[in-house]
């Protein structure tokens, strides 16, 4: 009986090893990061849905993202956000203001930018489920215990395109992230860089 309860006990601790890191879900995520990453420059359309049952929430706001490598400039809730690698340009229309810090890449939040390639560190990853359509659900749970989430679903179709990705805050908020469109195009580096001579009059603020 000891013997069968040992086994019985290796086998779970197995199938949770290989579900931590599936190699089948790992085969979909890298098809799908190889895809993007031979897309010089994108923009996309996007919603974002931010639900929490207990909170009663339930919003919808949507937006647009223009991406080159690790910088991006995203419009979304009456902001455009600037990062260029280097540097994060808040600029409010509405007060004509700008805020100016430094990139730090371990405190940056979860994007349509960096989604893409979020599993290769600090993840384990598991395919949930194959749907009919040919869709492909990941979940991604981060392996650190500090950081605000506990969980990310990706919905990946069979053309290996990312359809839409779900955040699992611990506080029970869920920010769910649909992409409407995706349009592969030619950037420059300086668009990532907030030009002051083409914003008169916005008061600009340095943190750096």
């Amino acid at each position: 009986m000891k013997k069968l309860i040992l086994a019985s006990l290796s086998i779970i601790m197995l199938c949770q090893v290989r579900a931590q890191y599936d190699p089948e879900a790992l085969a979909v995520l890298d098809a799908m990061s190889n895809k993007y990453k031979k897309v010089e420059a994108f923009q996309a359309a996007f919603s974002q849905q931010l639900t929490n049952e207990s909170a009663g929430l339930n919003e919808t706001i949507s937006g647009q993202i223009a991406v080159k490598g690790d910088m991006y400039v995203l419009d979304v809730a009456g902001q455009r956000i600037f990062n260029n690698g280097t540097d994060v340009y808040n600029y409010s229309p509405e007060i004509k203001e700008v805020t100016i810090s430094s990139y730090d890449p371990e405190e940056s939040e979860i994007t349509i930018g960096n989604v893409y390639d979020l599993y290769k560190d600090g993840f384990k990853y598991a395919l949930a489920s194959k749907e009919a359509n040919g869709d492909r659900i990941i979940e991604l749970d981060p392996e650190s215990r500090e950081k605000s989430y506990f969980k990310i679903r990706m919905t990946i179709n069979a053309k290996d395109e990312l359809k839409s990705f779900t955040v699992f805050e611990r506080t029970g908020n869920r920010y769910i992230y649909t992409i409407n469109s995706f349009t592969p195009t030619n950037l420059s580096d300086s668009y990532f860089t907030f030009d002051t001579s083409k914003y008169p009059n916005v008061e600009v603020i340095d943190f750096r």
